[in-house]
């Protein structure tokens, strides 16, 4: 069994499993615990030890705090220098506590790393906006809002997108809904509001600002997106969009609050496209 001391801090890593390796400098005193020393056709061979058990303790004396642990493997990093422990399953807890401190800290970063992912499978891969679930949730929560008297739905319907994947192929098309996203969240920013992915070439943007202010922050980024050319290999490539509007004081259920947003959108696709209409 090889014996290690440790820093509390590493040894209440360790102890919470947040810590799985421990490294070594190639000090002459690990070079003696880790290595063994042959002699093969005149020539020194250097090898390291097979060590399946690890005792790794926190300070000194009978009380100290202390575990014994599996050692699944010890590496030589070369281009570090050190040894590599890497430790497996705890077998035994001798005298072990966490502090408060330690405690409210891994609590901490626990909820950070849980929002994290929960952040993660609410985005759309493809565009890195919210997805149609997150927007669905957050629906609920913005109705309940004291503010929601200024609250908006906009679909945002990317015109004749079918031609482009036909024409220029599904990485074309792909772009252009990155290209989009990008403008849209932008936008977003400037219009007080969040943006996601509906589905297939459909965002939504939900906006707290007043109908006048709206519809003319959306006019610019409609003139934002048209603006630029998408770079193609074939050809550059134009895109436009066609936007619905729709206002909770207005359908005050869920429902009609997007179906009418929907409306919008179709009103301006038969309108002639590249334009804003109120559903």
């Amino acid at each position: 069994m090889l014996h290690i001391s440790v820093s509390k801090e590493l040894f209440d890593d360790i102890l919470t499993t947040q810590l799985k390796v421990i490294e070594k400098e190639m000090t002459p005193y690990w070079k003696k615990e880790l290595l063994e020393i042959s002699i093969v056709n005149d020539t020194i061979k250097y090898d390291i030890k097979n060590v399946d058990r690890l005792k790794i303790s926190n300070g000194l004396g009978s009380e100290k705090p202390t575990v014994v642990a599996q050692c699944e493997k010890i590496n030589y990093n070369a281009k570090k220098n050190l040894f590599e422990i890497i430790i497996g399953d705890i077998e035994e807890r001798k005298n072990t506590f966490i502090s408060e401190d330690y405690k409210d800290n891994l609590i901490k970063q626990l909820l950070k790393e849980k929002e994290a992912l929960q952040d993660t499978m609410h985005k759309d891969h493809l565009t890195d906006v919210y997805n149609r679930r997150k927007m669905e949730e957050d629906l609920e929560m913005f109705i309940g809002q004291r503010n929601a008297n200024v609250l908006s739905a906009t679909f945002v319907d990317a015109d004749r997108f079918k031609g482009i994947n036909d024409y220029f192929g599904h990485d074309a098309g792909d772009h252009a809904l990155r290209y989009i996203a990008r403008k849209l969240k932008k936008h977003a920013k400037l219009l007080n509001g969040e943006v996601y992915r509906y589905g297939g070439e459909e965002f939504i943007l939900l906006c707290f600002m007043p109908k006048s202010l709206l519809l003319n922050g959306l006019e610019r980024l409609r003139e934002d997106i048209k603006k630029e050319m998408i770079p193609n290999p074939n050809r550059p490539i134009s895109l436009t969009v066609s936007m619905g509007v729709a206002f909770w004081d207005e359908c005050k259920t869920k429902e009609n609050f997007i179906k009418t947003a929907d409306e919008g959108v179709y009103k301006a696709k038969e309108n002639g496209r590249d334009r804003i209409e109120i559903g």
